[in-house]
């Protein structure tokens, strides 16, 4: 049985397990379709009954969804569902088309996992410091560390049900921390969340003799909080590693949960509100000198005039900040256009973009995120233009697609994250720490060398 046939039989994995209740009104078509790729990056084939049952709406809604992501170039649709469209190894490829590497692996790519070399994913570190921890949390015991308090599950904004390192006053620190257990609360699976997780639970294991037990936070129509009361429910938990939901209906609530939480908690790749009362770890990517590297990237192979098009991410604003922090100053370089909150799969949205580029003589562009490259590859090859030779391309955070990157390795994040977390847990009072992670720029040969007669013609 081939993956098309597959789509349509009854059997398997029911793709529903374990998917978050939808909301009374229903999901929005947004949030449907972020669904639907999210499923894809975990499944090659998603059916339309199963779909339809898991978000409780109709067939004839999700063949909707369906045909609007494929149109964008981000599914194939297939009979009685729909493909991962995991590679541009599937289509044939023009002369033009940019060479890959050989160690690269499409399927790894595609979910997140790490299966690149730490090598060539290696990342700069820079480490931070801030304010004393004990702005962080506020009540304490009186030898210094965390105290405990209970609370119910109907508190949405309050304290946590944990034990933390109160409870082992006379203990050695670090044998507590070898004892215990961390939360890790992270975004659905979706590329690189999987194996951040993954790559925690490994290294907490072996040398911290720590265990590991998730949740995932996206998408969920309940108070997020509530998963942080799962995690923190447990009898063993010490700290948490968490990215709080960006979502303005969710995030308010989580943000009071973790101001009132008397655990030790790193952030990863998260700010903080500006005004909460409450100092906290954290464990970024550096977009801004990641959007140097890549400007550098166009400018040595002979570009200068460049675009920005962003999607609305958790990460975007930081993106667009390192953008017009080099843009002020140019040095070469001359900002085309800056486009933001685009939707991958709204086809005026890409278009929009593609007309810009044409019409501004755009001969580079950096794209965020993934799903935003792919949808763009695929509407300027339907007008007969190609990577690299018609335009380079840069994506940020990309991993669906076989494009020059900028991205932080799972295995940084994680060991960033973890060693903070530690650091907390042995020692609540350590000065709060921030590092910050600078992005590698993976080289796929998406970005051509251009002459100056090249870019008058174009």
């Amino acid at each position: 049985m081939n993956q098309a046939e597959s789509a349509t039989e009854n059997g398997g994995q029911d793709q529903a397990g374990g998917f978050p209740e939808p909301p009374v009104s229903g999901w929005l078509p947004a949030q449907r379709r972020e669904l639907i790729l999210n499923m894809l990056l975990r499944e090659n084939v998603v059916r339309v009954s199963d779909l339809a049952r898991m978000m409780r709406t109709t067939d004839i809604t999700i063949r909707r969804d369906l045909n609007i992501l494929s149109k964008a170039g981000l599914v194939r649709r297939v009979r009685g569902g729909a493909l991962a469209v995991k590679s541009l190894d599937s289509q044939d490829q023009s002369a033009c088309s940019f060479a890959t590497s050989s160690s690269y692996n499409a399927d790894v790519a595609l979910t997140g996992l790490s299966g690149s070399s730490n090598k060539a994913e290696a990342a700069s570190i820079n480490v931070v410091t801030g304010r004393d921890a004990s702005n962080r949390t506020g009540q304490r015991n009186g030898d210094g560390r965390l105290s405990r308090k209970k609370i119910s599950k109907d508190e949405a904004s309050g304290s946590t049900s944990n034990p933390t390192m109160g409870e082992a006053a006379g203990q050695d620190r670090a044998t507590v921390v070898q004892a215990g257990r961390i939360g890790v609360a992270l975004p659905e699976p979706s590329f690189i969340w999987p194996s951040v997780t993954e790559t925690i639970r490994r290294m907490a294991a072996e040398p911290y003799g720590l265990q590991v037990i998730s949740g995932e936070t996206s998408y969920e129509t309940y108070p997020e909080v509530d998963i942080l009361d799962d995690l923190a429910a447990d009898p063993q938990i010490r700290g948490m590693i968490v990215a709080p939901s960006v979502d303005p209906a969710i995030g308010p609530a989580t943000w009071q949960w973790l101001t009132k939480c008397r655990l030790p908690i790193t952030l990863l790749e998260r700010h903080p509100p500006r005004w909460l009362p409450v100092f906290f770890d954290s464990v970024h990517t550096d977009h801004p000198a990641g959007v140097r590297r890549g400007l550098l990237h166009f400018r040595q192979h002979g570009h200068h005039r460049v675009g920005l098009a962003l999607g609305h991410t958790p990460t975007a604003a930081d993106i667009e900040l390192g953008w017009r922090l080099m843009m002020a100053e140019g040095d070469g370089l001359e900002q085309t256009f800056l486009l933001k909150d685009k939707q991958p799969y709204a086809a005026e949205d890409v278009e929009q973009i593609v007309t810009t580029i044409l019409e501004t003589h755009t001969t580079a562009v950096l794209v965020h995120p993934d799903y935003l490259s792919i949808a763009l590859v695929q509407a300027l090859e339907r007008r007969g233009l190609h990577i690299p030779c018609d335009l380079s391309m840069i994506t940020i955070d990309g991993y669906t697609k076989r494009l020059t990157v900028l991205r932080s390795s799972a295995q940084d994040l994680a060991a960033a994250a973890l060693r903070l977390q530690v650091r907390r847990m042995r020692n609540p009072d350590q000065r709060i720490e921030h590092v910050r992670i600078e992005p590698t720029l993976i080289d796929r040969g998406s970005v051509a060398d251009l002459d100056e007669e090249h870019e008058r013609s174009f």
